[in-house]
């Protein structure tokens, strides 16, 4: 099942499993993971790298598993552009769309910035 049109990140063009993808994001942006009932690839997010969130343990919820990202870019005739590409990542849900929105940024954020540190550490 591919998730579309809701608040996604491709971290992967290629397979991942969710254990995998899993892993990469407690690791980078620090998510403390809570397992939804029922449902494998689905976890309740209680917090992150900052600290714990005050929406509560089940506000925020990270589904991993195939997405298509869709981005709208200035085409040469100057119109929008539809683009989609598909690959592993996940969905960030929660029942206000907008803290999804914001939160997946700043998962992004928290992501580059770990990756950045952690490659300026190798080269050193």
């Amino acid at each position: 099942m591919t998730i579309k049109n809701r608040n996604v990140k491709i971290l992967s063009k290629d397979y991942q499993s969710t254990d995998r993808m899993k892993n990469f994001m407690v690791m980078t942006a620090g998510l403390k993971l809570c397992p939804v009932q029922g449902d494998p690839d689905a976890f309740w997010v209680s917090g992150d790298s900052r600290g714990d969130y005050i929406d509560g343990p089940k506000y925020y919820k990270i589904v991993f598993g195939t997405v298509t990202q869709t981005n709208y870019v200035n085409g040469p005739d100057g119109y929008q552009v539809k683009q989609e590409r598909t690959g592993s990542g996940f969905d960030c849900q929660a029942s206000g769309d907008l803290n999804a929105w914001s939160m997946l940024a700043s998962w992004s954020k928290l992501t580059k910035e770990w990756t950045s540190s952690t490659l300026k550490t190798r080269a050193a």
